[in-house]
């Protein structure tokens, strides 16, 4: 096994760097190498493992980086300015109890009926209102609300991602 990987690695390079129709080109190149190091000649067989070979190479050339599952900041904009301002009446306007399925249904539509109410002064206000939250902090009560919500899943990603990185134990203690 180790030598056909050391045949899929020799051509991993020219593997990524070719596009289109040129892969078939380096696929055939390393199908005939690792037959001639094959110790046997069963042609049956050595098809089989060329299907074996190209996956491991769309497998080599494609890794990204894992996207973080929780975002730690936030970025202020008026229009979710105006939905915390808002979200009361929003939860009215749905007339469902929250964080039902549906209520999450109802939600765009009843955000777009509230928002759509409001003065073009009041609008203009959260212009301001999301840059002093992106430049300074945002309210006391907004950071609670946040807290609450998102407080304990933040606390277990970040003790989970130092343990698999540092092998560390964290203890938090959250009281609210």
């Amino acid at each position: 096994m180790s030598r056909k990987i050391a045949v899929l690695q020799v051509h991993l390079e020219d593997w990524r760097s070719v596009k289109g129709k040129d892969w078939h080109q380096v696929l055939k190149a390393v199908y005939k190498e690792a037959c001639l190091q094959a110790l046997t000649q069963d042609k049956a067989l050595l098809k089989a493992q060329k299907k074996t070979y190209k996956e491991w190479l769309y497998n080599q050339c494609h890794r990204k980086a894992p996207k973080p599952l929780i975002k730690y900041g936030k970025k202020w904009t008026a229009h979710h300015v105006l939905i915390e301002q808002n979200k009361a009446r929003i939860w009215e306007e749905t007339g469902e109890m929250p964080g039902s399925e549906a209520m999450i249904v109802k939600w765009p539509e009843a955000t777009k009926t509230v928002l759509t109410g409001l003065l073009a002064e009041e609008k203009e206000e959260t212009n301001v209102l999301a840059d002093k939250w992106n430049n300074e902090a945002t309210p006391a009560e907004v950071q609670a609300n946040v807290a609450e919500t998102k407080g304990a899943d933040i606390i277990e990603h970040f003790a989970t991602e130092m343990f698999k990185q540092a092998g560390m134990r964290v203890f938090v203690m959250s009281v609210w």
